[in-house]
């Protein structure tokens, strides 16, 4: 018989890789959605996210006044402070330079792309580089808290809040219906509609809120890799690192008066049944998708150019490194934190955005070019 914690894993294995398979046959990534924003003029993919963010918030209301949800606010989602804001500015230039957000990052590396699986390696580094200086980085965000509040909910009436955004985003995405703007063509084999994808989306994180008290969150996953990684390499150092010895959140389930503790440590707890089977299964739907397709390809023979790596690896450093910094990444904040109305999730999004365009400045600067010269 598995205990709790093996069965909230196993259920997320399944729930990443469902995430991973519709990812990739959708090819919904949300560093492409900003780059494209800045990049091309494109606003496609913001609408489905927008779809995305407005559906899950009705799935968390509805699943709340019905007395569904144990912990809320979920432990995950923090206080927010001017180190959100900083720590999305860095994240969101490192989501357009490695070529993926934290989740894209993991669909792309389960196709096979090389580029991805380098940016992979970029957000274990980051984790590990931002643990060094986690004590000071702890004093900035807690000297520049800017409320004692997590929701926006917990300042004013939720119902009041909640229930008008809702019918004036109702009203955007109808129209938006009737003018077609959600859905668009292809003719790729297996292609799934980005706006189903993200009802799926709100479905399975809900699941994953109701199952294991939180909803969707990955980047602390990287760091718990990271932990691993460090703890069998450099014990020594690893048992100094405070970080790596920290708990995010450890409270009692108000019916079952259970423990839930999770963190960046290298032990089987809430966060790595929550988040390392998220990773591990998006990787592997997205594996069973490419396979069915035809299209894993994992060769050296086509290696990137070498800036493509270089951007890839920094991206991905900065992915890690936003994402600490800020407490969280684009699936936390973006997916589950806007849809709970979290202060945390709308500062990150404030520093995202100019983020995603310093990024997208670089990217033109010093790949895109590169990549001109060279043909």
């Amino acid at each position: 018989m598995l205990d709790g914690l093996s069965q909230i894993f196993f259920l997320n294995l399944a729930l990443g890789a469902i995430l991973g398979f519709v990812f990739h046959r959708s090819d919904l990534c949300m560093a492409g959605m900003f780059r494209d924003i800045f990049l091309l003029k494109r606003t496609f993919l913001l609408r489905i996210l927008f779809l995305q963010v407005v559906v899950t918030m009705v799935f968390f209301f509805i699943a709340k006044k019905l007395g569904l949800i144990g912990l809320y606010p979920p432990p995950n989602l923090g206080l927010a402070s001017l180190g959100t804001i900083m720590g999305g500015i860095v994240f969101g230039a490192g989501m357009v330079l490695a070529g993926g957000c934290v989740m894209g990052t993991l669909y792309k590396m389960g196709s096979g792309s090389i580029i991805s699986i380098i940016a992979f390696a970029g957000l274990i580094i980051g984790s590990a580089i931002f643990a060094e200086f986690y004590p000071a980085w702890l004093q900035i965000t807690k000297k520049t808290a800017v409320s004692e509040a997590v929701l926006l909910s917990q300042l004013a009436d939720e119902n009041l809040l909640t229930i008008p955004v809702l019918i004036f985003s109702s009203i955007i995405i109808l129209r938006w219906i009737n003018l077609k703007k959600l859905s668009q063509k292809a003719y790729a084999e297996g292609y799934i509609d980005p706006w189903k994808v993200a009802i799926i989306i709100a479905v399975l994180n809900l699941i994953i809120y109701l199952s294991s008290d939180m909803p969707m969150a990955v980047s602390t996953g990287y760091a718990k890799i990271a932990a691993y990684i460090e703890k069998a390499l450099i014990p020594e150092h690893f048992d100094t690192v405070a970080f790596f010895g920290k708990e995010s959140y450890s409270v009692l389930h108000p019916v079952s008066k259970a423990a839930i503790v999770g963190g960046p440590m290298a032990v089987f707890d809430h966060m790595f049944a929550t988040e390392i089977s998220l990773i591990i299964g998006v990787v592997l739907g997205s594996f069973i998708s490419a396979i069915m397709l035809g299209e894993f390809k994992l060769t050296l023979s086509t290696f990137p150019p070498p800036k493509q790596n270089v951007s890839a690896l920094m991206g991905g450093m900065l992915l890690a490194l936003g994402s600490r910094m800020a407490g969280g990444c684009n699936v936390k904040f973006l997916m589950s934190g806007l849809p709970l109305l979290s202060i945390q999730a709308f500062l990150f999004v404030f520093g995202m955005l100019p983020g995603a365009w310093i990024g997208t400045y670089l990217f033109k600067k010093f790949v895109i070019s590169y990549d001109r010269e060279g043909q």
